[in-house]
């Protein structure tokens, strides 16, 4: 890795494959426009996105990331239903819904006090846990979901340091760290 190599990092959680597999599965009964299917490895729920930073500070970000995870315990997070982002304007994703959990919230809020790069006085206000499923091709008017949806509640014991790498054939994203919660 150069010196001037520039990284597009971001913090994040996986669901177990069964729960990204059963999710994709239900948008398979929506009439949707053209989209793009997120790949089920590639599901996640963003913590946080960090950008595009100098690669030779991660390690900084990396200890960050685990210092802001340190002595967090494992959690669980409950699928509640099948949105479109953003809420205002022409939808551009359809997205799983979950719960907040207070670890995950810490988590948040701490990561946001160590990494983020422009705070807002209250972080978490627009903060909504989400899993992205599609995206539609172009902006996309008139589709509104709101739809509740029943799967298994998901264990989340680890996050991940991820980097985004972005190509025309799409978005490739390797694991940088691997960072568990503590056990309960």
């Amino acid at each position: 890795m150069s010196r001037s190599e520039r990284l597009r990092l971001f913090v994040a959680v996986y669901p177990e494959a069964e729960v990204a597999e059963r999710s994709a599965a239900a948008l398979h009964a929506l009439p949707l426009p053209e989209h793009r299917p997120t790949p089920h490895e590639q599901i996640h729920l963003t913590v946080l996105f960090i950008g595009a930073v100098d690669a030779r500070h991660l390690g900084e970000i990396t200890e960050s990331a685990h210092r802001s995870a340190s002595g967090l315990p494992a959690f669980t997070l409950t699928p509640q239903r099948l949105i479109t982002l953003p809420e205002r304007g022409p939808a551009r994703l359809i997205a799983l819904e979950t719960d907040a959990p207070a670890p995950l919230l810490e988590f948040r809020s701490r990561l946001v006090r160590r990494l983020a790069h422009r705070t807002r006085a209250r972080s978490n206000d627009r903060f909504r846990p989400h899993f992205t499923l599609t995206r539609f091709n172009a902006p996309t008017p008139g589709i509104r979901l709101n739809e509740p949806i029943e799967l298994p509640t998901m264990r989340i014991s680890e996050t991940h340091l991820m980097a985004s790498t972005l190509h025309p054939s799409g978005t490739v994203h390797r694991s940088i760290e691997r960072i568990e919660f503590a056990a309960q």
